[in-house]
């Protein structure tokens, strides 16, 4: 659950506004007390009413004790406020703004992440997936069915209808998803949504709190093979691929073919079948041309395990151009 990189990324960013937030607070109190001595007068006795609360305990009549002193420390806010109300600040202006005030931009509640992060979280991999995506703002509110035509095969069936097929099964398909969810092979000539509908997937499964992985396939590969062998580690690696909630290997077939791409792409799916983790696969080839590209073992693995996603009609992105 969670992108670990963006968790990370969540603490570090909450730490930052915390130490703001204090420099904030400190600049606030200076300025006020300056302005009035009073103020400052009120803290100090404040102050003061906290430490004889803490002896107040051992007192004999230490209950009797406590409220007297907490009526004091009533009056005295009660007071400040007024002071800052006709400073025309508001009575909250003196605490420390913290972003969250569940943690106070800790990042955890009682031993827990908390909530804060989490959101952060999410908004790090939206961010960071917009930023790799090959298309931007996919979503599946904004998925145009008006470019597929409503003719029927020699099936009866038309590309508009297996459209609204695919487009509602992957909706199902996000808000339904764990860590163990069917892989799906979702191929088709290019230009017919598949990778918007990838898109929207991941970004989905990232809102569910996920860690996904999305990459195209000639980078995801060029990564591992910089990996192995300059060292040299990319924005992918293996471990990162065989880890993630769900990987999504976008337009697989488009990469110079290598005997080193087939390994790999035998590798991930090997791997990640090994463990139960979902892949989703965005290609235009069939299972013949995958077979001849990846080779048997890997076109079996995908009859056997994944389910078949085909997408049908004509090129929506030259449709687009010729258009506006």
């Amino acid at each position: 659950m969670y992108s670990p990189e963006a968790i990370s990324k969540a603490f570090a960013a909450a730490a930052q506004e915390r130490a703001q937030a204090l420099a904030l607070s400190i600049e606030r109190k200076a300025q006020v007390e300056q302005q009035c001595p009073r103020i400052a007068a009120i803290s100090r006795e404040l102050s003061g009413i906290g430490a004889s609360i803490a002896k107040a305990f051992y007192d004999k009549n230490a209950a009797q004790s406590i409220d007297s002193l907490a009526a004091e420390s009533l009056r005295l806010q009660q007071e400040r406020k007024a002071l800052l109300k006709s400073m025309h600040l508001p009575e909250d202006y003196l605490e420390v703004p913290y972003s969250c005030p569940l943690c106070s931009d800790r990042g955890r509640v009682d031993g827990k992440i908390c909530s804060c992060i989490k959101q952060r979280a999410v908004a790090i991999s939206l961010k960071e997936l917009a930023r790799i995506s090959p298309s931007k703002n996919c979503s599946f509110d904004n998925f145009d069915l008006s470019y597929y035509k409503n003719l029927q095969d020699k099936n009866g069936k038309s590309a508009l209808e297996k459209a609204k097929v695919n487009l509602e099964y992957l909706k199902a398909y996000s808000a339904d998803f764990n860590e163990h969810s069917k892989s799906l092979y979702i191929f088709g000539k290019t230009g017919l949504g598949k990778t918007h509908l990838s898109l929207a997937t991941a970004a989905a499964v990232i809102q569910k709190g996920y860690n996904v992985v999305y990459g195209m396939a000639g980078v995801i590969f060029s990564d591992i093979e910089k990996e192995k062998f300059q060292s040299t580690p990319g924005t992918y690696t293996m471990q990162k691929l065989l880890d993630a909630d769900l990987l999504i290997v976008d337009d697989l077939g488009s990469e110079f073919h290598t005997s080193f791409s087939a390994s790999v792409a035998h590798n991930i799916i090997e791997g990640r079948l090994l463990t139960g983790k979902p892949v989703i696969i965005t290609t235009n080839l069939d299972i013949t041309g995958i077979q001849q590209q990846y080779g048997e073992r890997i076109a079996s693995r995908i009859i056997g395990e994944y389910v078949p996603i085909q997408f049908e009609g004509e090129d929506i992105r030259q449709m687009k151009k010729f258009m506006y």
